[in-house]
């Protein structure tokens, strides 16, 4: 019996070593033909990119590292430009707000790529992740991030109406998956390893992936959650806080069944409740990561809110949803600076990487930093 377990026992240990080798010779081949759409397949598949030593690679081909490197050695004739757009665009936030920086959310995210990468190779992928991945918590308000929330409860009602009517019963409203979204987990979890996991999938992934996440995992622990009483502090406790040994691959791939069910867009229309045309979510595909695409998504965060209209989903009402936005703008605006502080922090840092040549906030971002609000990047 023994020698029966072994002999198992082996078969399976080399099963399981001949699957690894398998996809690090697939992901080497990715990363050689430089074939993006293999790559982020890949990373979205169990183990995503294995170990650190190939993540670097891959991160690198996903943020179009080399692109940008040389972008950087060889100066665009409008770059000066972009620079000086972008820096007005820095000067339209609430100016009382700008020494009130806890910078919470890009704060994390930068601070696991500066565990994976050196500081000067840091600083440039997290230039693309700024751009392209958490454009929409870059801006002067909050509530294209209420809007992406209020998408949770629809999540939730779609797959559980049993468990969305025990939560919004209790009142409870879905910010407590906020530090989850703008921070992919990051802030919530003490496992690096599972950290990197996840940021294998999110970036092989469109931007609302976190939430898409925060669902699978909010689903997961619908029986804990039906045994509390229908109290909203209890609730709420129970919800954000993200337990430390969960099983981070069955979450991935419950995760990536709940997009694959639910695209983005078709998501938004069933919700009724529309995302910016120009969110980092709807234009995934027709700016990803482009080296010629940096202007625009610059001028996007220049863009006033005004310009920045909500994708149509006329004729398309879901009345809870729209009640879980109206709240959660109420509670916004009655108490703008506890959420200002939050999502400003994000922005501005953001800004000042991306017009890092432009010396006024250059200056600005090195004195916060030595102040130690931050780590200097």
């Amino acid at each position: 019996m023994t020698r029966r377990r072994t002999k198992s026992a082996t078969k399976r240990h080399r099963k399981g070593a001949s699957a690894t080798s398998k996809k690090i010779a697939e992901i080497n081949d990715a990363l050689k033909e430089n074939d993006i759409a293999a790559l982020r397949h890949l990373g979205r598949t169990m183990g995503g990119f294995l170990n650190d030593s190939i993540r670097r690679k891959a991160w690198r081909a996903l943020l179009g590292y080399e692109n940008r490197q040389q972008s950087i050695h060889d100066k665009h004739k409008d770059e000066s430009q972009v620079a000086l757009d972008v820096a007005r665009s820095f000067n339209t936030f609430p100016k009382g707000q700008r020494q009130k920086i806890s910078c919470e959310g890009f704060h994390d995210i930068a601070s696991v790529f500066a565990l994976v990468f050196n500081e000067k190779d840091a600083g440039i992928l997290m230039e693309n992740v700024a751009l392209f991945f958490v454009r929409d918590a870059m801006l002067e308000s909050l509530d294209p991030i209420l809007r992406q929330l209020t998408l949770m409860d629809t999540l939730i009602q779609k797959e559980d109406p049993e468990l969305h009517e025990h939560i919004t019963g209790a009142g409870v409203l879905p910010y407590y998956c906020l530090s989850w979204v703008i921070t992919w987990f990051s802030h919530d979890l003490d496992d690096v390893n599972k950290i990197l996991r996840l940021f294998d999938l999110f970036l092989c992934s469109n931007p609302l992936m976190p939430l898409y996440l925060s669902a699978a995992l909010v689903l997961s622990r619908r029986k804990q959650v039906l045994m509390e009483e229908c109290d909203p502090s209890m609730i709420h406790t129970t919800l954000s806080k993200v337990p430390q040994d969960i099983p981070i691959e069955h979450l991935i791939q419950w995760a990536i069944k709940l997009e694959t069910a639910y695209p983005p867009k078709s998501l938004q229309r069933e919700s009724g409740i529309g995302l910016d045309q120009v969110s980092a979510i709807n234009t995934y595909e027709d700016l990803w990561l482009m080296e010629a695409s940096r202007e625009q998504a610059c001028n996007i965060i220049a863009m006033s809110p005004e310009e920045r209209l909500p994708m149509d989903t006329s004729g398309m009402h879901d009345s809870s949803a729209q009640k879980i936005l109206g709240r959660l703008r109420a509670i916004y605006h009655r108490d703008t600076a506890m959420w200002s502080v939050l999502l400003l922090s994000t922005g501005v840092v953001a800004l000042a990487i991306i017009t890092s040549n432009t010396d006024a906030i250059r200056e600005w971002w090195m004195t916060l930093g030595s102040a130690g609000h931050f780590p200097l990047l």
